[in-house]
């Protein structure tokens, strides 16, 4: 075993020590921005993707969203079975590769997901190969676990509903996955996904599936921002060779309940933007990416998609300067409780 794999190996019993390694082993100086990471079963991603949720009955929104950002560079979009509007993306992708020859689908990294009332097996494989058929293509890169959270489904293969307009939780797969990643394993085996993960998965849902799992989860999908830096979580997974990837990096336009504050209106955060003649979002995606995970900024304004691709340079002040205003927060934005019936951060509370 060589040095540099001695020192990888150390990271998985030292979660502390894991930026340091992870400069040292790839000569990265943590100053520009990765273009790529290698997920743990060598498959490349792209550092940043772009998200695809809109709002509902935006008909048209994704579509165009997509191009932009294809037409931008993005390589990279993160779909999922709930927003949809896969087949907009599957679209847009379709007629931006017959566009441009050059660039074939290889060259495009697919993320979705399988929603909570498709979690038994065999509704594992009938998400993906719906998705598959909207987003028109024979195979996704990454195929994630929505939310630790199974549902019963309708006749309609729509989430079933109780009287109060919530979820009705199967909680014998909520409290034991097993089964669902059993079927996850199958369609990376099968080659439909090239890599499989989770999102919104806490420290001990992870612990649970990484005691049973045969191909362990890429990627954990989480919400990651100045506001709510996830810092154990994301060093859990950096320990575990999990990638984590930050949906909502830009924070959010709600108020932080207890204060007011709002990520966007930081004092500290837009003086940095400011200094650097740079967007906020540019130093939230920049930060993120020195963190060395995955960032999925969102926007549906050409200028914005734009701008969030630009790489800049964070300095070692600026980042230092970010992570003083995140520590000690933890103040989350996205929470589906209310809808679900279940409360996957009670402990939070």
């Amino acid at each position: 075993m060589t040095d540099d794999e001695n020192r990888v190996e150390k990271v998985e019993n030292d979660p502390a020590v894991w930026t340091a390694v992870r400069r040292a082993v790839t000569g990265d100086t943590g100053i520009m921005a990765p273009k790529t990471f290698t997920l743990n079963n060598g498959v490349t991603i792209p550092a940043i993707g772009f998200g695809t949720f809109a709002n509902e009955g935006a008909k048209g929104e994704t579509y165009t969203a997509v191009t932009s950002a294809l037409q931008t560079g993005y390589r990279h979009l993160d779909c999922a079975w709930f927003y949809q509007n896969e087949a907009e993306v599957g679209d847009a992708v379709a007629d931006f590769l017959s566009a441009n020859p050059s660039i074939s689908r290889k060259d495009i990294f697919i993320c979705t997901k399988v929603w909570n009332h498709l979690h038994s097996p065999e509704d594992v494989e009938w998400s993906i190969k719906s998705s598959l058929a909207k987003l028109r293509t024979d195979y996704i890169d990454l195929f994630l676990v929505h939310w630790p959270i199974a549902a019963e489904k309708n006749e309609n293969y729509m989430p079933a509903l109780n009287e109060k307009g919530q979820y009705i939780i199967n909680e014998q797969l909520t409290a034991n996955p097993e089964p669902t990643w059993r079927a996850m394993e199958k369609l990376y085996t099968s080659g439909l996904a090239k890599a499989i993960g989770v999102s919104n998965w806490t420290i001990p849902g992870l612990q649970q599936l990484l005691s049973f799992a045969t191909i362990p989860p890429a990627v954990n999908q989480i919400e990651i921002h100045p506001f709510l830096p996830n810092s154990e979580l994301v060093d859990f997974c950096f320990a575990h060779n999990i990638l984590p990837a930050a949906y909502s990096p830009l924070g959010s336009q709600n108020q932080v309940p207890s204060t007011g504050e709002k990520v966007n209106t930081n004092p500290t955060l837009n003086a940095i933007a400011e200094k650097g003649g740079n967007t906020l979002a540019q130093v939230l995606i920049a930060w993120g990416l020195r963190r060395g995970y995955v960032v999925l900024p969102k926007s549906s304004t050409p200028s914005r998609i734009e701008s969030n691709f630009k790489e800049i340079e964070l300095s070692e002040e600026d980042f230092e300067a970010v992570n003083e205003v995140a520590k000690g927060r933890h103040t989350r934005f996205v929470n589906m409780k209310d809808t679900f019936g279940y409360d996957v951060w009670a402990d939070e509370e």
